[in-house]
């Protein structure tokens, strides 16, 4: 299938690995330039970059606090610079908060918001003029099953950036820019210290009760990204898409 991504230019937040590695890739296999950025792995960026390059496409890093203003308008600056538009934003920095309501404190709360809801928030404003410019874009947000599982921290965040996402399709369609969400269930990545187990995790007693009975991989939810951004999905906007082997059926 021709996606029509070759020559566009894609933005994936927090790329060093998972997800966003292999979304990043998954892009450069279809002729895409990349403007990545991460917090602090510059190091796990660099590689990913590098990976990337190999399919001939040209690749711009930074590091990137995405929630902070300041700082994402600086970076879509920078990628406005380097390649004169951006096409598409994959908003895949998350951070995972695992807490109960009565464990949970105020910073917790508000570091997850941060990053969860309102770095979304921020890079799209800072790019959505570019996509209303040339009248072409595509937008990516990251949710899950968690909302529809009864999870104080999680399920209250992702919900959120999925009436976030239901917004912004619904108030920029008509500049040809769709807005989605991909809604991953247990899939096998590298997990940060402190952030293992949890509702969404690898459990395999509860991976023989999914349809599906193992866990996804993160090149199986890249493929959904790529297809939502193809010319080929141009008429599907405000969808959560779950990638989760059945776990959860809406």
């Amino acid at each position: 299938m021709d996606t029509g991504l070759k020559d566009k230019v894609v933005v994936v937040t927090g790329a060093t690995r998972n997800h966003g590695r292999a979304s990043a890739l998954a892009f450069a296999k279809e002729g895409a330039n990349l403007l990545l950025c991460t917090r602090q792995s510059m190091d796990q960026l660099e590689e990913t970059a590098q990976m990337a390059s190999k399919e001939g496409v040209k690749v711009v890093t930074a590091q990137c606090d995405v929630s902070d203003e300041s700082q994402v308008n600086a970076f879509v600056q920078k990628g406005l610079a380097e390649f004169g538009r951006i096409d598409v934003v994959v908003n895949n920095a998350v951070w995972r908060v695992r807490a109960n309501l009565m464990d949970m404190t105020s910073e917790l709360w508000d570091a997850a918001i941060a990053v969860n809801v309102h770095a979304p928030f921020l890079m799209c404003k800072a790019v959505i003029p570019s996509m209303m410019q040339n009248r072409w874009g595509r937008i990516i947000n990251y949710s899950g099953i968690a909302p529809f599982h009864g999870v104080a921290g999680q399920g209250t965040l992702k919900m959120a950036v999925e009436g976030f996402t239901r917004a912004v399709a619904k108030e920029y369609g008509k500049y040809n820019i769709t807005v989605n969400c991909i809604g991953p269930g247990s899939i096998d990545v590298t997990r940060t210290a402190g952030q293992e187990g949890g509702t969404e995790g690898g459990d395999q007693s509860r991976m023989q009760h999914i349809p599906i009975p193992r866990q996804g991989t993160v090149d199986e939810c890249s493929a959904a990204v790529v297809f939502l951004c193809s010319e080929a999905a141009s008429y599907i906007t405000g969808q959560a898409y779950l990638v989760n082997g059945g776990a959860h059926f809406l």
